[in-house]
């Protein structure tokens, strides 16, 4: 079978950038990305080179990669590697699944089901994440405040030694220049490269898994890697190294250094103690005890996949404030961080964000009988309704600030006996305990005792007065 002369080699470099990219320690080592082809007995060099080809006259670069004696002669049976950067391709089908907030295509606002074409870039802001579906059915998660480009998203088809038909072969590509990915690697077989997550000062390449990639700090240019499921390739490009990372495991890519330290996990952190209700104005959700943990990734989102995070905070204090989340029930994830960074595995827990119950009391009375003050009063929620417990902790002050408290007490009803009294200036705090063993908000009055309490008057009908109406 003889070869006949073709037009010049047609270059692709976004084909050859993706098929440079380093894979293990020594990257002047790698073999090229290609792809395998059986030839069948029908085939004819110049049918052959024309279907498959970008150009026929790249022939003779498949026949050299080949180390084909003669390069225009083919035998059946006979097994070729074609390089991908030669080879056609289709672009595949990459769209966007998933928008919370202010999310970027290109520029332009993002919505759900638009196309994302090759070269495109994505950005989210704060407070705001996207999913884009790339089209081996990898769905990729953009982080707040991420910047990531689709380098390569193609389809390559080669046509099929057994039969009429032809085999697809998926190769990606994301590169990374600000911010994390959460990534859900499709399982497929026929991959022409690994699925590949760039930044900066790393690389990732993985067949089939769940894995996290950022690059938050441009300062130190370090970027993290962490699996949680199945096993990806983590390299150091400036210092020809890297390591395999399988699933518990992460790492530290610094561009400095040459050695990448592969490290476990930190394990998912026991969320049972946390509340599963917050009220605001703050909403102070408290962070877990979790041995070896620095810090805590927290992540909020409307759905239980993650796909609409609303919010991504790295938390080093005993709480986190969630006050400003919209009143609803929201997916909490919540991961503990390690003193070099890497994040753990997840848990999550569903958290209600709430108003307050608000109450007020209604009226209040103040009688002295045998030198005994009794205090009573009624109160109701601010829809009219009644409390739904009559139990009350009190505190009995001689200032506003409370620093000076003469008398604690839990009342089992809405009255209680203070004892014996002097005229002047008290102040009190009323808080209601509810039946489930948590508290509503406290109230501060002020109660005046005038000088001829006990010696004339013996009773006062309104005896308390909010402190804020002073």
């Amino acid at each position: 079978m003889r070869f006949a002369p073709a037009a010049a080699l047609l270059t692709f470099f976004a084909a050859a950038a993706l098929a440079q990219a380093p894979a293990t320690p020594a990257p002047a080592a790698v073999p090229e990305p290609s792809l395998p082809y059986t030839v069948k007995p029908s085939d004819k060099l110049i049918r052959l080179s024309r279907d498959l080809l970008v150009t026929p006259g790249a022939w003779g670069e498949v026949a050299k990669f080949n180390q084909m004696k003669d390069p225009n002669f083919i035998k059946p049976g006979q097994r070729l590697n074609i390089p991908l950067r030669l080879l056609k391709y289709q672009p595949a089908q990459a769209r966007v699944v998933s928008v919370a907030g202010d999310v970027r295509l290109g520029g332009a606002v993002a919505t759900v089901g638009m196309t994302v074409p090759e070269g495109a870039r994505l950005a989210t802001g704060a407070n705001s994440s996207a999913v884009v579906e790339l089209g081996d059915g990898t769905q990729v998660k953009l982080l707040p405040q991420t910047l990531a480009d689709v380098v390569s998203n193609r389809d390559y088809t080669m046509r099929d030694a057994s039969a009429s038909g032809s085999t697809t072969w998926f190769s990606g590509l994301i590169r990374l220049t600000q911010g994390a990915l959460d990534t859900l690697a499709a399982r497929i077989e026929r991959r022409a490269t690994p699925l590949q997550i760039e930044t900066p000062t790393s690389l990732v390449g993985v067949r089939g898994t769940q894995f996290r990639v950022a690059y938050e700090d441009p300062a130190t240019r370090n970027a993290r890697t962490e699996v949680v499921e199945g096993q990806v390739r983590a390299d150091n490009p400036a210092q020809q190294s890297g390591a395999d990372l399988p699933g518990g495991t992460g790492a530290l890519i610094n561009p400095a250094e040459r050695e990448v330290r592969v490290v476990k996990l930190l394990p998912a952190p026991d969320l049972s103690a946390l509340p599963a209700e917050l009220n605001k104005p703050q909403a102070l959700l408290p962070m877990p005890v979790l041995a070896g943990a620095s810090a805590f990734r927290v992540q909020v989102a409307s759905d239980d996949r993650f796909d609409r995070i609303v919010r991504d905070l790295k938390v080093t204090t005993a709480s986190v404030d969630l006050g400003q989340l919209d009143n609803a029930s929201w997916y909490t994830r919540v991961r503990g961080i390690d003193a070099q960074g890497i994040e753990g595995f997840d848990s999550v827990k569903l958290v209600a964000i709430k108003e307050p119950v608000r109450w007020r009391l209604t009226s209040s009375t103040l009688s002295l009988r045998d030198g005994q003050n009794t205090l009573a009063w009624t109160a109701l929620l601010d829809n009219g309704r009644p409390l739904p417990t009559p139990r009350f902790s009190l505190e009995l002050a001689s200032d506003s600030a409370f620093a000076n408290v003469l008398q604690r007490l839990d009342a089992a009803a809405p009255s209680v006996l203070l004892g014996a009294l002097k005229p002047g200036i008290y102040y009190l705090r009323l808080r209601p305990l509810l039946p489930d063993g948590k508290t509503l908000d406290a109230a501060e009055y002020r109660m005046d005792l005038s000088a001829n309490w006990g010696e004339t008057v013996f009773d006062n009908s309104f005896p308390l007065v909010p402190l804020a109406a002073r």
